[in-house]
């Protein structure tokens, strides 16, 4: 049979078309004929391109399972075995919790020293300065704490509120480490064959697993399960907290990707040109599957990745976000959109990587359920939710470059038809029908209350249901922060509050251009660091 619309080849027990998306109904949706033989199976051909952005919003898709003789079945009609059905959306009962953020006490700055070692500060605090000589890696999801390494490389600590914890690694070679998103485990393999789980910060360890050549563990976001390849057997593992490994029937090729703390799931990456390192196999494109425990299911496939992997903060949701195609995934059901779609929290513009974590290439957020989210349209300039298993569109004719939200992605400030508008509880308000010309949103108040923006005529804020309050004519930089923003005037840096009056900060009177990002350097030869909020701190020379 094939679809009357775009004449697709389609099964019996199909109701979308995989490639077009249109009904396929009895009387017109499907043609009476024979359909062609299939290509040939090959893991080397990409799967079909999929098809222009349609019209109306893509289905929830219940995707095919594949046990391992099903291995052989892929191949080029891998893409268009994506769309079998249309299923309600499943999981109702779960808390409806985006994204969370807060603002983040422990904060690392680079030294100008040439070792390239970093300040660390704690609520202000100085926790660490270069005498220490340490790195700092991401910071853990609850932004209290992150793990550092020396100038040579080397693991050697945690940073936390009560200052740096040395950590007493096992004896050996080490081949490779995961660290959970929240910061309680880490997960060290070393060259004798072995894979300890070490607690944090104060780093009990206890034998994970043994007789096993581990490269690169990956660990779900709390700690409780990681998985691991082994090169003796050239196979992947799965070891909970307190039980003992357990081999995972999947593919040559597969790189895993992504765990739930259950061990319910795990996400890998397949049928792609690159087999090591998932931000490799991200570039490159390919398969990503879901291992419930029975079977694996096909939960989604690009040609290559506008990003990153994405997951929530209990690592059984995933996002991907596709140059051809957008995938939010539950377990093992999957949505598809057509095109770059991306969570609108993404666009908080705020300097700060508050309720995110990232390693090797892999992000979790601090997000019960991305289901729940807002989505932006690159393509369609459409701001989406995912409702009753289709993304129904929620604002059109937006451009996401016009738009910043709060730190969660549920209040949205965006510019349209000349006007400035607020999208909040699911409904658009018209704040300024006359904001300027040439309007660029700057930085939106966490709360979503307040938004600044630049115009032909300066710098603006403007707090919902008020008026539009003119800070400077002249501006030459502006940076948001959770408390407050900083601007530059010719010459002069000032620091504003969300709600109250502007400062300026006379001390660093003559800079020429600022980076609140990394340390600022004075023509008197003095460096300073700017803190969220807080007065400019000086650092003293080898301090």
């Amino acid at each position: 049979m094939f679809c009357a619309h775009c004449g697709t080849p389609c099964r019996e027990d199909e109701v979308f078309c995989a490639h077009c998306g249109a009904a396929l109904q009895t009387g017109g949706g499907r043609k009476e004929e024979e359909a062609p033989a299939p290509p040939a199976p090959s893991a080397e051909k990409p799967a079909e391109e999929p098809a222009a952005a349609p019209a109306v919003p893509e289905r929830r898709f219940s995707l095919p399972r594949l046990s391992r003789r099903g291995w052989l079945l892929l191949g080029g009609g891998c893409a268009a075995a994506l769309v079998v059905a249309v299923a309600v959306l499943a999981g109702a009962d779960r808390p409806a919790e985006g994204f969370q953020a807060g603002p983040a006490p422990l904060v690392r700055i680079e030294s100008l020293d040439e070792t390239g070692s970093e300040y660390f500060y704690y609520n202000g605090e100085l926790l660490a300065g270069p005498k220490a000589g340490l790195i700092g890696f991401p910071k853990f999801l609850n932004d209290e704490s992150c793990l550092a390494m020396d100038t040579d490389g080397d693991l050697t600590a945690v940073v936390t509120a009560d200052g740096v914890v040395e950590l007493d690694l096992p004896e050996g070679s080490m081949t490779g480490y995961a660290a959970s998103a929240d910061g309680s485990t880490l997960y060290y393999a070393t060259a004798k064959d072995m894979l300890w789980r070490i607690s944090l910060p104060d780093g009990t360890a206890e034998l994970a697993a043994e007789g096993y050549a581990v490269n690169e563990p990956w660990v779900s976001p709390s700690g409780e399960t990681a998985a691991y390849f082994d090169r003796n057997t050239d196979g992947w593992y799965l070891v909970r907290k307190g039980g003992k490994p357990e081999e995972l029937p999947l593919p040559e090729d597969a790189v895993v990707s992504v765990l739930s703390d259950d061990g319910r799931y795990v996400y890998y990456l397949a049928n792609s040109n690159v087999t090591y390192g998932t931000s490799a196999v991200l570039e490159m494109g390919g398969y990503l599957y879901c291992w419930d425990g029975s079977a694996s299911h096909l939960v989604g496939y690009t040609d290559s990745f506008y990003g990153s992997v994405w997951t929530n903060r209990t690592g059984d949701q995933l996002f991907l976000a596709g140059t051809s195609a957008s995938y939010v995934v539950d377990g093992t059901e999957s949505w598809c959109f057509h095109g770059v779609l991306y969570p609108t929290f993404l666009l908080q513009g705020q300097n700060m990587t508050s309720g995110i974590y990232t390693d090797r290439g892999a992000y979790v957020l601090n997000c019960a359920d991305l289901t729940r989210c807002y989505f932006a349209s690159e393509r369609q300039n459409t701001v989406y939710r995912l409702e009753r298993g289709a993304f129904t569109p929620v604002l059109e004719e937006v451009f996401p470059e016009q738009m910043r939200t709060d730190a969660t992605g549920e209040i949205l400030w965006y510019t349209q038809g000349g006007g400035l508008w607020q999208f909040r509880d699911g409904k658009p308000s018209l704040q300024c029908d006359d904001p300027g010309t040439n309007v660029y949103l700057k930085g939106v108040s966490p709360d979503g209350t307040t938004v600044v923006y630049e115009s032909g005529v300066g710098l603006w804020r403007l707090k919902a249901g008020g008026e539009p309050e003119l800070l400077s004519e002249n501006v030459s930089n502006v940076s948001p922060y959770w408390k407050g923003f900083y601007y530059g005037v010719h010459t002069e840096l000032w620091y504003a509050p969300w709600d109250g009056e502007p400062e300026e900060l006379e001390e660093l009177n003559g800079i020429s251009t600022f980076d609140p990002f990394s340390t600022i350097q004075m023509p008197d030869g003095s460096t300073w660091h700017l803190i969220d909020g807080l007065d400019p701190i000086r650092v003293e020379a080898g301090s």
